[in-house]
């Protein structure tokens, strides 16, 4: 029960996503910066969607819960990753509201294919190289246990899988 509709949310999540995004893609009218960071925020979604159903729909089916200590840290990553690239792209987004609202005088020569591709790459960058510094971080640190009591992986439940304390300058050990 609890399976099938973690499946439909699932489905439908992926579904709407996509709608979205090819809906803003096929309608040339909907070419506009809004529309353009709206579908940015529907791709995240997938990549967040991705990062965290699979395993979770597995872990429904099996009475065993277990994963890999690569995967665990490649759902880490996705999981952040998509956190922080929403953040980002809302904050882009509400940047866009404001020169509407605040400067609609302005707003194309503002908001310019270049400067909504700058944007865009700033959103996803952002967040990609800094949970990469967050996962070298988290890689340098021994792992002594082997159990993480929750429903995803996640940084602080790998770190307390560690074996000594987890300082971001300590020097490594070799």
């Amino acid at each position: 029960m609890y399976f099938l509709l973690a499946f439909v949310l699932y489905i439908l999540i992926i579904t709407v996503n996509l709608t979205l995004i090819l809906t803003v893609i096929m309608e040339k009218s909907l070419h506009e910066p809004m529309y353009i960071f709206l579908s940015n925020l529907c791709l995240n979604s997938l990549f967040g969607t991705v990062g965290f159903y699979p395993k979770f729909l597995l872990d429904l089916q099996s009475d065993t819960h277990t994963i890999t200590y690569s995967w665990c840290l490649t759902q880490t990553y996705v999981i952040y990753t998509s956190a922080r690239c929403e953040i980002s792209l809302l904050t882009v987004m509400s940047y866009d509201r404001y020169v509407a609202i605040c400067r609609p005088l302005q707003y194309h020569s503002i908001l310019t294919p270049h400067a909504v591709l700058k944007l865009l790459v700033v959103a996803w960058a952002y967040p990609f190289l800094t949970s990469v510094a967050s996962l070298i971080l988290t890689l340098r640190i021994p792992i002594c246990g082997s159990h993480i009591r929750k429903l995803f992986c996640d940084n602080p439940s790998i770190v307390k899988l560690g074996c000594s304390l987890a300082i971001a300058n300590q020097p490594s050990s070799s």
